[in-house]
């Protein structure tokens, strides 16, 4: 019994570590022949708590002093950085910001959520996300959906995949 918890557990942790994805994890728990049921449940809740961690607590870090301190610090670094370069360098990071924009505004939220756990991960998607300027709610719960899609096609896949091999 308590080294089912303790398989659980490190599916958890596992998945809530930005550098392994539910997409590591799940076939992973999977071919360990824990329940897939169980594992998919653990993966999501592992993978989609850091995400409200950083939505929320993101959100409220950049509404604190020190924040914008530095924030202006930077800003301020840049206008200097800026003035020394030249207008060729200046146009392309320009260029290259209104381009992010603009892909972000072509897929949105629901792209980005989708496409975060194959392409950046789950994680830095949110962050993405929040700083493109989306509502936190939203993201929320487009990450969520993305992550609960995403659980659901993994464990199927990896259930009748490794059925499918044995």
């Amino acid at each position: 019994m308590f080294e089912l918890l303790w398989q659980y557990t490190m599916i958890f942790i596992m998945a809530a570590l930005p550098w392994l994805e539910i997409l590591i994890v799940i076939p992973i728990g999977v071919g360990m022949g824990l329940n897939p049921y169980g594992v998919g449940i653990v993966s999501f809740l592992g993978n989609f708590l850091p995400v409200l961690l950083i939505v929320y607590l993101l959100k409220w870090f950049q509404n604190t002093a020190f924040y914008m301190r530095w924030k202006q610090k930077r800003e301020r670094k840049k206008a200097e950085k800026l003035a020394a370069q030249s207008e060729e360098k200046q146009e392309k990071k320009k260029n290259r910001g209104e381009r992010a924009q603009r892909i972000f505004e072509k897929y949105g939220l629901p792209g980005l959520a989708f496409l975060g756990p194959a392409v950046t991960g789950i994680h830095l998607a949110a962050v993405i996300a929040l700083s493109f300027k989306a509502n936190k709610h939203a993201t929320t719960i487009w990450m969520g959906v993305s992550l609960v899609a995403w659980t659901i096609a993994l464990t199927v896949a990896s259930y009748y995949g490794f059925d499918f091999i044995l």
